[in-house]
């Protein structure tokens, strides 16, 4: 499970890189950072509209592998940490388990119910 954990974090920081360079290519209305940098050799390659097509979709893809990555791993155990369950997974769903129990409900009988309401006075 280990092994796992450190792929799935090492291509959760390679799609956020991703993620940031695709965001910046893109070509806002001022023409911002992607007009600097690539903006002429994306329009050039596969014209206005379709470099424009192409980076929305690259965008909504890698934030959809962001999102799945992030989620797996808050899911998955992370090694080498202090396991506070006695089940053996470190995983957030069993962290966050609430034990029920029966509430306790003490009644006053007898001669304690006139000391309670004496005591309440």
């Amino acid at each position: 499970m280990n092994a796992l954990y450190y792929i799935i974090l090492i291509l959760f920081v390679l799609v956020c890189l991703m993620l940031v360079g695709i965001i910046l290519m893109q070509s806002s209305k001022s023409g911002g950072m992607g007009s600097a940098m690539t903006g002429n050799a994306l329009n050039s390659a596969f014209g206005g509209q379709t470099a424009d097509k192409l980076l929305v979709r690259m965008t909504a893809v890698l934030a959809a592998l962001f999102m799945i990555f992030a989620i797996s791993l808050n899911v998955i155990p992370t090694p080498g940490s202090i396991n506070s369950s006695s089940s053996g997974s470190d995983s957030i769903l069993d962290r966050n388990k609430i034990e029920t129990s029966d509430p306790v409900i003490n009644v006053p009988v007898g001669n304690d119910i006139k000391e309670s309401k004496n005591d309440s006075l």
